[in-house]
């Protein structure tokens, strides 16, 4: 061990640099930089259920389309965290950088295993410093980790390989059920997962190997999958197969108009996805010139592991791997009709970032040596074009939100102006909703009564919007109120807030009418 660590001390050193430099991108000033709007105030408040009132949830966030729901295992994650530093939606958001820091290790140790150090060097700063990466791993949110447990699970497949003992498939199958878990779309990675493993079937037929471990690994796998997913079932089986009915429906549903199912009519989206969701938005640093170039580079090792499979009858189980990720996952997405957003591809966007690293081998196989310097060169001047292209465009060059800040002090400010009387709440805005300040109204110990139980003699109204106009609003938290009146309008941290009273006189002419 001492002699490894020797001879690898400048590998190490960098690696220890990489990541906490990873770690740094993340976490600085992260609870001004996270998003803390509707989606993750009503995440907050269900965890807040989990650790005080012991509710723990058999499904997770509900998903943009249809009825459907996630799985609940990203809430046990923010709870675990959220347990810790106790109730600061915070602790969530650092949890996934932690597991964004994570990824990037990951990354590092899959190109140094199948391509060697450079091309981990390659691949783990690039994958670091992507700004989409960055961005979605410093805010709580499902679908953040997803790429952590995508890359977990190919290495469950590589170690069951590499070592000859599938249990390491467990692995996988846990991993995979987690990113599912994370976000429904990563259902792409079971036939992926599914082909590399049917390779290694294939290859212990063919050459007659033992099968120790090898059933014994997959039904471990599988048995750990289902034990993950248990909670979605049991949620179906105790109401009426409520998130299997919406499944169906979105895929299957006569007037599905989010799911194309006939690869044929698909193709179209193929490119964009590959060139404008994948190459621009992660790795070239949404350059349009370095988009074009990077997203023929990155086919070239695909190319080389399709000529060497049919003209050679060469399989390179790490290109296989890598080819089938990334071509089967664009090609799931083409499935779906709708905008494809970052975070749907999430679970795909690290193969692009191992296979541009595996041209690294591709320019050590060249046999003329001045053509060999000549090329990697060129490649080495590319990698840092990439690294400064995207170090211009970092995160951290954008001043904070200071989102989580603003919702807290707007809370606090109502608290004060509510004079420790009961007060109703309703939130105006085109792009969020109430919850946010909901769980620090809760939080500060002054939780709204909630309409149209609980109605009380003053509503505070929030609006985000440019122009507001509470009395007569058709929300529900507005308009259960009953007839108001505005008593006074005041600003706090660049919102709107607004205190309405009832007014006798319209309730009396309402009545009358």
């Amino acid at each position: 061990m001492n002699t490894w660590i020797k001879k690898n001390r400048y590998e190490i050193i960098f690696l220890v640099c990489l990541i906490l430099v990873s770690a740094f991108m993340r976490l600085y000033r992260i609870d001004e930089y996270m998003t803390f709007l509707g989606d993750e105030g009503r995440d907050a408040l269900v965890v807040k259920k989990m650790l005080i009132e012991r509710d723990f949830p058999l499904l997770g966030a509900p998903t943009s389309v249809g009825n459907m729901y996630n799985g609940p295992l990203y809430y046990y994650m923010m709870a675990a965290s959220m347990a810790v530093w106790w109730m600061n939606p915070v602790a969530a958001a650092a949890m996934v950088a932690l597991v964004g820091t994570a990824a990037v290790g990951l990354v590092y140790y899959l190109a140094r295993s199948w391509f060697g150090k450079v091309a981990a060097i390659v691949a783990a700063t690039l994958y670091s410093l992507s700004p989409v990466n960055i961005i979605y791993s410093r805010s709580s949110w499902n679908p953040n980790p997803a790429p952590f447990f995508a890359l977990l699970g190919i290495i469950g497949l590589y170690k069951s390989r590499q070592s000859k003992n599938y249990l390491w498939m467990i692995l996988t199958g846990g991993a995979l059920a987690f990113a599912v878990q994370m976000h429904l779309l990563a259902l792409i990675l079971i036939p992926i997962y599914g082909a590399v493993w049917l390779l290694a079937l294939k290859e212990k037929i063919k050459e007659k190997a033992s099968f120790k471990n090898f059933w014994t690994g997959l039904v471990l796998s599988l048995v750990t999958f289902l034990f993950l997913m248990s909670p979605m079932a049991i949620f179906d089986f105790k109401y009426n197969y409520q998130n299997f009915n919406a499944f169906k429906t979105f895929f299957f549903g006569d007037r599905a108009t989010t799911v194309n199912l006939n690869p044929l009519n698909t193709l179209e989206r193929v490119v964009p996805i590959y060139s404008d969701n994948l190459v621009y938005r992660y790795i070239a640093g949404q350059n349009y010139w370095l988009m074009i170039l990077i997203s023929i580079l990155v086919l070239i090792p695909v190319a080389v592991f399709l000529f060497l499979l049919f003209k050679k009858k060469q399989l390179k189980w790490p290109l296989f791997t890598l080819t089938v990720w990334l071509l089967g996952g664009i090609m799931g997405l083409a499935l779906y009709k709708q905008t494809i957003y970052d975070h749907y591809s999430s679970f795909l966007n690290p193969a692009v970032f191992l296979l541009f690293a595996s041209i690294v081998n591709l320019i050590n196989s060249i046999n003329s040596k001045k053509v060999n310097q000549y090329v990697r060169g060129i490649f080495f001047l590319l990698f840092l074009v990439l690294v400064i292209v995207n170090l211009q465009i970092s995160p951290l060059l954008v001043s904070p939100n200071r989102q989580m800040q603003r919702t807290q002090e707007v809370a606090k400010f109502i608290i004060s102006e509510a004079e420790n009387k009961p007060f109703n709440f309703a939130l105006i805005a085109q792009r969020n909703y109430d919850a946010a300040y909901q769980f620090f109204l809760g939080e500060l110990g002054h939780k709204s009564s909630q309409l149209p139980f609980e109605k009380t003699d003053q509503l505070f109204v929030v609006c985000e919007d440019e122009v507001c106009e509470p009395v007569g609003h058709s929300k529900f938290e507005i308009s259960a109120f009953g007839w108001a009146k505005i008593e006074w309008e005041k600003e706090s941290s660049g919102v709107k807030v607004f205190k309405l009273v009832h007014n006798p006189r319209e309730e009396e002419n309402g009545s009358e009418i």
